[in-house]
């Protein structure tokens, strides 16, 4: 697709792209990182253009938000904009088209018309927030870049 071309052009709606953060492949790599089961299902929901995922921890819990932004030059900028608010971000190479993790575990994701947002925030002590919220970000771009 070219420059402009809606994220359904040529592969799956972006409603459905961006509920992905909700997947059973997300769940296995919070699970994998916690070494524990979740207390109870994550929960979905749309409210305008974003996708907001709750994962229940024990004591807690974890939230993943998708931004459909609509093209990839808003994303880029929307992704600017939150970095440059960020002291000491950590860029994380590799991971969407770019992305950068907060002092406080948060990491934020842009790829294509996405934002992605992981706020581990919420998870109970004991946890690492950074390495719950990689793990989650991992899974979700991995889903992102083709593999269904």
């Amino acid at each position: 697709p070219g420059l402009g071309a809606a994220a359904g052009a040529s592969g799956p709606p972006a409603k459905t792209i961006a509920a992905e953060i909700c997947e059973p492949m997300v769940r296995n790599a919070v699970e994998a990182s916690l070494g524990a089961t979740l207390p109870a299902a994550q929960q979905g929901a749309w409210a305008g253009r974003t996708f907001t995922c709750t994962y229940p921890l024990t004591g807690g819990q974890l939230v993943l938000a998708v931004d459909d932004v609509r093209t990839k030059a808003k994303a880029r900028a929307a992704y600017r904009t939150l970095n440059r608010a960020v002291p000491h971000p950590t860029r994380l190479n590799g991971l969407g088209d770019r992305a950068y993790q907060a002092p406080d575990g948060t990491i934020v994701a842009v790829k294509d018309q996405f934002l992605l947002h992981v706020d581990p925030g919420a998870a109970p002590a004991g946890i690492s927030k950074g390495d719950l919220a990689f793990a989650a970000v991992v899974a979700v771009m991995s889903c992102w870049s083709g593999g269904t």
